[in-house]
């Protein structure tokens, strides 16, 4: 009886030894080895440059007509208060128009004719009136309204046709306005300042035309 008990044993243990190596192997069986993920070739990948913004000097635009406006300027009234207008764009492009603004603060300051209206003062006459900061719809009648508020003689109005390109000059107009008339008392075009090709081809032509006299 005890040989029997001693074979049952011995089996059971031999069946659970294998179910254990049986189980073992399965498990083995299931562990899959690690994957090698492929990282996208990029080599083929052109990176488009940054695009470069020209960058345009205002100052050196805007120099020349300011001093030509208050040179041939003629005032009749002691109150010599002027307010920058707001630049009127009309050349269809994208207009960086408080950097102009900046610009013709800082030229007016130099010179010693008109007094100019600080642009704190421009922008809380602005709220007073219900007038955007970013107003589009500039016109010579709101901006003597706004000079008016102020108690302002006098407007520079500068109206922008052409934005310069590395093939075109800027195209402008500035304009001196009187508050209580309402007319142009001096105006300022991009065409009242001659190039200097254009000076030498002038005088070509008229030296042409001296000898072509003279032969005659």
């Amino acid at each position: 009886m005890k040989q029997i008990k001693r074979i049952f044993v011995v089996s059971s243990l031999a069946f659970l030894l294998a179910g254990c190596h049986l189980l073992g192997n399965s498990q083995k069986a299931e562990v899959k080895p690690p994957v090698d993920v492929n990282q996208p070739d990029d080599t083929g990948v052109i990176e488009t440059p940054p695009q470069i913004v020209r960058q345009t000097d205002w100052h050196s635009i805007l120099s020349p007509f300011i001093s030509k406006l208050v040179t041939s300027s003629s005032l009749d009234s002691d109150n010599k208060l002027l307010l920058i207008s707001d630049i009127q764009n009309r050349s269809g492009d994208y207009l960086a128009s408080n950097k102009i603004d900046d610009v013709l603060h800082q030229l007016m300051h130099k010179q010693n004719t008109f007094t100019v209206i600080d642009q704190q003062a421009i922008s809380q006459a602005k709220q007073s009136l219900g007038i955007s900061a970013d107003d589009k719809l500039v016109s010579r009648g709101k901006m003597i309204g706004l000079a008016k508020s102020i108690n302002a003689n006098y407007v520079l109005f500068t109206t922008i046709y052409k934005v310069p390109s590395e093939s075109a000059d800027a195209d402008l107009a500035m304009e001196l306005l009187s508050t209580k008339s309402g007319e142009i008392l001096t105006r300022v075009a991009s065409k009242d300042f001659s190039k200097p090709s254009d000076s030498n081809s002038n005088a070509n032509s008229n030296t042409q035309s001296k000898q072509i006299g003279d032969n005659q």
